[in-house]
């Protein structure tokens, strides 16, 4: 199909012409739908994982980086593509959130306005209708207003490109639609594999793209050997890449799901009625659903699986009796196949780490939606009667209203839990993390503990529930004893777990005559996790206190920075530690200032750069500095007495 320089396509033509719109309306109107029904998502912030994928990523951080992602398995996944977006985002956007959630915005209107050529070049009927619906559809909210599903953007985007460099190739000529030469057909070629290749860098989902391409040849004609051939490579890359990412996301010990073969098929049949359901439906969307207990022996479990296969078959043997008469392919059965083949990945056949709290999300049918509105359009197309337009507007306008309501729910993480339990009580893992978000607020502990004992009631059996738990009490007055309970059930129901160690070296610290115990738990901590900077740092701390090992002290808190160079406990550490070491009070005093650069508030930082300024003779500096904790504390005994000290010796505060 040849399109003149700088005019739309014949196809996009005849599409935005359903809707009475020029082509530049007609698309200027899909970005303007996107941008007004996603609009709430440019005030949100970090959510759930966000840290570990962004804020938190010693990897996005690093300067080498960019390199690290590309040539080492560094990174829970090999995902590069991706992982490059943010990191160069990092150093234009930092900790503002604002910034990633316009890119995927961006990002979520290229892939619609990509989707609508595509679907138009492949002479999909009704397919600005389809763009648009997928525009404004409310499950794609988690993908757009989730920062850490960049992944899905990205793979998406590079997934679309390929379909439509191979399309513009089968297109290009007759001779090159069945595999001929043709400078143009080969670049098209090319590009497509070289977007597929991209799209699996960017997530693994996407791995099935070349089954996608073969039914796209399978429905223009016979599928010859040579078709086969040139698909080859795809299907190569697609092996080798996926391989990568199952090897890369094995999850240790941990296990995911107890589910047998049996179990898993079933729990399949289910995943492709549940995602249909609320593409047509899209009502009641939940951050987490509730997690299904499948059991073989109850045979509504087996309805689902065998309605499945039955609209299959059905559906086969009508394009088979069509094809005996002439009739064109069914585009129900094109839409159902591609449906069904796009979810495969997310059907729980595998595991993924999110499938410990649900088995279904909705960011897992982004991919597979495409061929929900897909049919969609081309059924409004084909069906299209006086009003028609009216309608395909009024449901437009419905899913955008339903888009904006959704996106309010991810304004941060606190609310998108609390929504998320007031949908889902049985959501275990909501009432764990915003026990997590109410620990690190002041004045609300004791929050914080209630969402915790009821996550535990819950999920008796999670390992990082019992440790929040317990962190939380050793915090708490009168609570240690039963803090160091709940972590001894975190480590007994995972021996491995690195992040209860640590508390529990941190709570036995607090325990007469158990010091050599909290550094044996702590080293325990950093021999399943080397890279734990909290825990070199926690370690560094006892040590610190202990006879004779302060150049160990200084080791370990030089290599938690190595780690985590914005740890500012670290640095507060190493300043206090080196200001012990003779001809070390400037590089203390460096350490100090560094701490409270990182974090303004830190009261101890306060206490101990004013020791360093006190004993370089800067008096009145160090005043200020006690001033300063004061103001944060006015209950620091510390600052106070020490306060006291500096204005007898002749120091006056300015």
């Amino acid at each position: 199909m040849n399109t003149a320089k700088g005019r739309p396509s014949a196809a996009v033509l005849r599409e935005s012409r359903s809707f009475a719109l020029d082509p530049r309306w007609a698309g200027a109107l899909l970005i303007c739908a996107a941008l007004i029904a996603y609009s709430p998502v440019l005030r949100a912030g970090f959510i759930w994982d966000d840290d570990n994928f962004l804020t938190q990523n010693p990897l996005i951080k690093a300067a080498d980086g960019l390199r690290r992602f590309w040539t080492t398995t560094e990174a829970p996944d090999y995902w590069p593509v991706t992982s490059t977006t943010l990191w160069f985002e990092w150093r234009l956007w930092g900790m503002h959130a604002a910034g990633y959630h316009a890119t995927n915005l961006l990002l979520h209107i290229a892939e619609c306005l990509l989707l609508w050529r595509t679907l138009a070049l492949v002479r999909v009927p009704g397919a600005y209708l389809a763009a648009l619906l997928f525009a404004v559809h409310p499950v794609n909210v988690e993908s757009v207003a989730w920062i850490a599903q960049r992944k899905n953007l990205v793979a998406m985007l590079f997934f679309l490109a390929s379909i439509y460099c191979f399309a513009k190739k089968e297109t290009t000529s007759p001779v090159q639609a069945r595999g001929g030469s043709g400078e143009s057909g080969r670049a098209w070629y090319w590009l497509s594999l070289a977007s597929f290749v991209l799209a699996m860098l960017s997530k693994g989902s996407v791995a099935l793209l070349p089954l996608v391409l073969l039914g796209l040849i399978a429905w223009r004609r016979k599928i010859e050997a040579r078709d086969l051939f040139r698909l080859l490579p795809f299907f190569l890359a697609a092996a080798v890449l996926a391989a990568v990412d199952v090897r890369l996301q094995a999850h240790g010990s941990e296990v995911i799901r107890n589910a047998g073969l049996l179990e898993r098929i079933l729990g399949a049949g289910g995943v492709i009625w549940f995602y249909l359901y609320k593409a047509l439906w899209p009502a009641n969307l939940i951050f987490v659903y509730p997690q299904w207990h499948i059991e073989p022996t109850d045979l509504l479990w087996w309805l689902p699986l065998l309605s499945a296969v039955a609209v299959t078959i059905l559906l086969l043997r009508s394009t088979v009796a069509r094809s005996e008469t002439g009739a064109p392919r069914s585009p129900l059965l094109a839409a159902w196949l591609y449906y069904c083949v796009m979810l495969v990945p997310v059907m729980g056949l595998t595991d993924v780490y999110f499938m410990k709290y649900s088995l279904v999300a909705d960011h897992y049918q982004h991919l597979a939606l495409i061929g929900v509105v897909a049919f969609a359009g081309a059924a409004w197309s084909h069906w299209k009667f006086k009003g028609s337009v009216a309608i395909a507007a009024a449901a437009v306008c419905a899913l955008a209203c339903l888009t904006w309501q959704q996106c309010l729910n991810y304004r941060d993480a606190e609310t998108l839990y609390r929504a998320t339990i007031a949908s889902n009580p049985s959501c275990w893992m909501a009432y764990n993390n915003l026990g997590s978000l109410l620990s690190d607020a002041p004045g609300r502990q004791k929050y914080a503990v209630a969402q915790f004992e009821e996550a535990a009631r819950l999920k008796p059996d999670a390992a990082e529930v019992h440790n929040n738990l317990g962190e939380a009490w050793m915090n708490m007055p009168g609570r240690l004893n039963d803090a160091i309970v709940q972590l001894e059930e975190a480590l007994r129901l995972r021996p491995d777990y690195a992040g209860a160690h640590n508390n529990m070296g941190n709570a036995l610290l607090k325990m007469p005559g158990r010091w050599n115990d909290a550094i044996a738990q702590f080293g325990e901590a950093i021999r399943l996790k080397p890279d734990y900077a909290e825990a070199h740092n926690n370690l560094g701390n006892a040590l610190l206190n202990t006879p004779g090992r302060l150049n160990d002290a200084i080791a370990q808190f030089e290599e938690a920075l190595r780690l985590n160079p914005d740890l500012a406990e670290a640095h507060n550490n190493l300043g206090f530690a080196l200001l012990r070491m003779p001809g070390r009070l400037n590089d203390a005093t460096a350490q100090l200032e560094e701490a409270l650069r990182l974090k303004p508030d830190y009261l101890e930082a306060y206490n101990n750069l004013a020791l360093a300024y006190a004993n370089s003779g800067r008096v009145d500096d160090a005043i200020r500095q006690l001033q300063i904790a004061i103001r944060l504390n006015p209950d620091s005994t510390d600052a106070r007495r020490n306060l006291e000290m500096l204005e007898a010796s002749g120091g006056a505060p300015r």
